[in-house]
């Protein structure tokens, strides 16, 4: 921002280096895109009416920032701070088609990471980490706050340490793994393994391998997926759900860098680069004896949690454009500023996957339209419309005690479905509480009395099949 004449002028070129650097929140402007210059929440603002810091939004050319279209009033909103130290705020001063954060309107309210506001044909997310979104490796793309956690991955590609990415589901965990594989430049294959497919009693040989005859139904020789990643990268997503027996198994290949396949009388030395992913922390795993202390100590060279995208909401206009572009084939429809808004107030529970199937979706429905519109969009998310819950809060805050936190539904929900939820996600009640669209005390006062036994559910997550 450029001071002058009692406004500030802002421009994309000083919204960017400038206030990434200093880690300050801004207000990123994603639609319309291609024309959101950023305004910064922290630095110091001219001083007002009532002797409180302000900053003037609107058409009108006195305006410090100056929003286009017909939709805006010539004096839309006001950002406002008491003093140098206090949060934002950003109040209504009249418009004629209201100030709305988070997808309410309001005539004040406070800003924080992760609300959108909207502003006539306007809409925006205050962010700690602005910044362009860019494409981290072939086909993954992410913003400030992906690239920043991903930093250290590229760094340590080139020596052997092993790499634990810990995200929920859809956030990326297995395209970062093969980035890691990429930056390395080592010469052997990629190979993932889902150890929550394996079957308990043939994790060990498919694994570290095997000789024919070695157990009954073995006809075959299986090198195992250790020995198919030599020289390369070995992926153990859900890595947690593996048997005690075989992470014993696996801590002494770690140690020992060789492996003993099942029926073979010498141990196979292997060089391979392991990365171990999961929904759940580790260490969680570790005090819930579920994962060996020791194997954690080994594996951990170094930890990367990838945000999911309700944490990251100023990517998710960015990403959704380069989706449907890709997805179009050449016929790229247009979308309009309440479609924008409701695409970052939701939820994504299921993270980018979730986004992916979205653009699917709405290219095979409603792909020869030329703008996508609200009604478009899935029950669930025009269902949020004006009931959306502070994204600065996350789904296991629970601030209210009132239901809201994801999509409402017709009917009271009850136990039966809250199970299918709890199952659905490992047991994390405040997952189950986001995906039924309910506060977490909520689902907690269903399962008061119920005999709910979660370290049994999270020990017993449906695996795929």
């Amino acid at each position: 921002m450029n001071a002058g004449a009692g406004t500030t002028t802002v421009t994309e070129a000083a919204s960017t280096s400038t206030l990434l650097a200093a880690h300050n929140l801004a207000l990123v402007w994603r639609f319309p895109l291609g024309n959101a210059p950023a305004v910064d929440l922290r630095l110091p603002w001219a001083t007002g009416d009532q002797g409180s810091q302000e900053l003037i939004l609107g058409r009108d050319d006195a305006c410090a920032v100056r929003l286009s279209g017909s939709d805006v009033s010539r004096r839309h909103a006001a950002l406002r701070r008491p003093s140098a130290d206090a949060g934002a705020t950003i109040a209504d001063l009249g418009s004629r088609n209201g100030v709305f954060v988070n997808g309410r309107r309001v005539t004040e309210a406070a800003l924080g990471p992760g609300d959108v506001v909207r502003l006539g044909g306007w809409v925006g997310v205050v962010t700690a980490m602005p910044g362009d979104v860019l494409e981290v490796t072939p086909g993954f793309w992410g913003g400030a706050t992906l690239q920043t956690a991903l930093a250290p991955v590229r760094q340590v590609a080139s020596t052997d340490l092993p790499v634990i990415l810990q995200g929920e589901t859809g956030t990326g965990k297995e395209l970062v793994a093969r980035a890691l594989h990429q930056w390395s430049e080592r010469r052997g294959s990629f190979v993932a393994v889902n150890c929550a497919a394996l079957p308990e009693a043939l994790a060990e040989g498919e694994l570290f391998g095997y000789r024919r005859g070695a157990f009954t139904g073995a006809d075959r020789t299986n090198p195992g997926f250790f020995r198919n990643a030599d020289g390369g990268t070995l992926l153990l997503d859900e890595v947690g759900d593996l048997p005690l027996a075989v992470q014993a198994k696996l801590l002494r290949a770690l140690e020992q860098r060789e492996i003993q396949p099942l029926g073979e009388a010498r141990p196979v030395p292997v060089d391979v680069r392991v990365v171990v992913a999961g929904q759940q922390a580790l260490g969680e795993l570790v005090r819930a004896q579920r994962f060996r202390a020791d194997l954690l100590a080994r594996l951990d060279g170094l930890s990367v949690r990838l945000s999911p995208l309700r944490e990251r909401r100023e990517d998710v206009l960015p990403l959704f454009s380069r989706l449907l572009d890709s997805f179009a084939a050449g016929r790229t429809p247009a979308f309009e500023t309440d479609f924008a808004e409701r695409l970052c107030v939701h939820d994504w529970p299921f993270n980018v996957r979730e986004l992916v199937f979205l653009v699917r979706r709405l290219i095979a429905l409603h792909g020869p339209e030329k703008t996508l519109r609200a009604h478009h969009l899935p029950a669930r998310m025009t269902e949020t419309a004006g009931a959306a819950p502070a994204p600065g809060a996350t789904a296991g805050d629970g601030t209210s005690d009132g239901e809201g936190a994801g999509a409402p539904l017709a009917e009271p929900v009850q136990l039966p479905a809250l199970m299918v939820a709890l199952r659905t996600s490992g047991g994390n009640v405040a997952r189950a509480a986001t995906i039924l669209g309910i506060s977490r005390q909520r689902a907690y006062r269903l399962m008061e009395g119920q005999s709910v036994d979660l370290d049994s559910i999270r020990g017993v997550a449906e695996r795929p099949r």
